[in-house]
């Protein structure tokens, strides 16, 4: 006779989250640990790692700058996705899987397990980690949502853990690569997963729908599509979330999706690595990308600025890489301050001939684009009549940044080595500026633009087609072979179908998830 039929339901379901609460302490690892690793790794593993924890027999492995909360979250992800296959986790103890974490501040390869990774530069910029049946990683920032995590929305960590779980899997049961890659043929078969990492093939397939199935999956990017929650596998793939379902034999009492610790993006103090001057007190970052402000500036404001940026390089992640590679930073000047208040342009206010005006297109020797908060917030009376200025900025950035590079042999020959971002896209070189000249000439001929900014040079004719495209361009200006102004997509289309099908392709939005700029709402500060 079992104890748990004496009591009652309502006693259990107190009890089962104080269970899992009970987490091991965090303690420096045993011998025993470190002989899961390879000799010649050994002496290199037992100098770096001064943390350890135990997942019944299957140890987490740290140096001692990862905090002890990124261990504790290990092992409550870890036991609350295979609370339902406690086979599983006996299986992984008893191979001699380990777990390791990247701290926060360390990269890939300074891990002891991969510090022989050819190319270590790519793998690097790659990954935050990587899942296999007998080490498996994943980065710090990533387990505790930190701000400066990449990856801030989805969890590298269950990720690669699917992984492990793969192939503990195959070891324990001889049919499941069989039924695995069966499963993948019919989703690739009916067009699902398109272009996305799940369809890039079956073992991405299933730790994708892990992701998925636990609430924790990015949704609209360069290599993922809409599906990110339980409910939106179930309804896209009812085979795939049934095939889940059984693996992990969750009960009512023990079901679990991932729910973040703490929220992103977010706005942070600007850590001293990124040597922001110290008027700016406020960061946030846009997929790396750092947006900065004064004590002045609003976090709704900022936050918004990230929100376009996310959105305009959604598909084209490759782009905004070149200004974050290019340190560039956009600042959002507050209601109240001036660009000369700026540390970047205060020696140029006595300049003879410098403009106060309200923002600053991107300064490749300053590093520095400005935008307004009174514009980013959408409020009444902001001076550039609803046209949104972090995508104008951006737009002219890219294009200035990036349209004069030469052409890459090497990158074209690269293939599969490109990183994720660099699939499916062409490289903005010169050859990007020879179709904007070429498309810009036609236009000026034609008289497209006269009457509006957009015919003053290649530049402004290209932001002019990106705000258009995305419905950002504001109230606009009416070219004077318009009826109206263009600023709609499908505006552009009709009047330039040249621009239209340059700013289409070269921000990827086709067979994706669509996005127009909605401005802030008015009654909101």
């Amino acid at each position: 006779m079992t104890i748990h039929r004496f009591l009652p339901p309502a006693f259990l379901a107190f009890c089962l989250p104080l269970l899992a609460q009970a987490i091991p302490p965090v303690k420096p690892p045993t011998e025993k640990m470190f002989s899961t690793f390879e000799a010649k790794r050994r002496e290199t593993a037992r100098a770096f790692y001064r943390k350890s924890l135990d997942i019944q027999g299957m140890p987490v492995l740290a140096g001692e700058a990862v905090a002890d909360e990124a261990l504790h979250r290990t092992y409550d992800i870890v036991t609350h996705v295979l609370a339902g296959r406690p086979d599983i986790i006996q299986a992984m103890a008893a191979f001699g899987t380990r777990l390791v974490i990247i701290g926060k501040d360390q990269v890939y390869t300074d891990l002891p397990d991969y510090r022989d990774t050819p190319d270590p530069a790519f793998w690097n910029e790659r990954v935050r980690g990587t899942g296999g049946d007998d080490v498996t990683s994943f980065g710090e920032e990533n387990l505790l949502n930190l701000a400066n995590d990449r990856y801030d929305d989805m969890s590298v960590g269950l990720h690669e853990f699917a992984h492990t779980i793969d192939a503990t899997l195959a070891r324990m049961d001889p049919s499941w690569q069989k039924n695995l890659e069966a499963l993948y043929r019919r989703a690739v078969a009916q067009g699902l997963f398109h272009n996305t990492y799940a369809g890039s093939s079956a073992t991405e397939y299933w730790a994708e729908l892990v992701t998925m199935y636990f609430d924790c999956e990015r949704g609209n990017n360069w290599n993922h599509g809409p599906v990110t929650t339980r409910e939106g596998l179930k309804r896209y793939q009812p085979e795939a979330y049934a095939f889940v379902h059984r693996v992990f034999h969750l009960s009512p009492a023990q079901d679990w999706r991932l729910r973040p610790l703490r929220s992103q993006p977010s706005v942070i103090a600007p850590p001293p690595a990124l040597g922001a001057a110290s008027v700016y007190t406020k960061l946030t970052y846009a997929r790396e990308f750092p947006v900065l402000g004064t004590a002045k500036v609003s976090d709704r404001a900022l936050l918004k600025a990230n929100d376009t940026i996310r959105k305009l390089f959604a598909y084209r992640h490759d782009l905004l890489k070149v200004l974050i590679h290019q340190g560039a930073r956009l600042v959002v000047l507050g209601r109240g301050e001036s660009l000369s208040d700026l540390p970047e342009l205060k020696a140029d206010k006595a300049a003879h001939g410098f403009d106060e005006v309200r923002f600053l297109d991107y300064a490749p020797e300053l590093k520095l684009m400005v935008v307004p908060e009174e514009n980013v917030l959408s409020l009444p009376g902001e001076p550039f009549a609803g046209e949104c200025m972090t995508l104008s900025v951006l737009a002219k950035a890219v294009y200035t940044a990036a349209g004069g590079r030469l052409v890459d042999a090497a990158f074209e020959r690269k293939g599969a080595e490109r990183q994720q971002y660099e699939l499916r896209v062409q490289r903005m070189d010169v050859r990007f500026d020879a179709q904007v000249r070429a498309a810009f000439a036609h236009a000026a001929q034609l008289g497209l633009w006269r009457g509006t900014p957009g015919a003053q040079d290649r530049f402004a004719y290209w932001t002019a087609g990106v705000s258009a495209y995305f419905d950002a361009a504001g109230d606009g200006f009416a070219p004077l072979k318009a009826d109206r102004p263009i600023t709609t997509r499908e505006a552009l289309k009709a009047h330039d179908p040249e621009l239209y099908r340059l700013v289409d392709k070269t921000m990827a939005y086709g067979e994706h998830v669509d996005w127009r700029f909605q401005p802030c709402p008015r009654n909101q500060e």
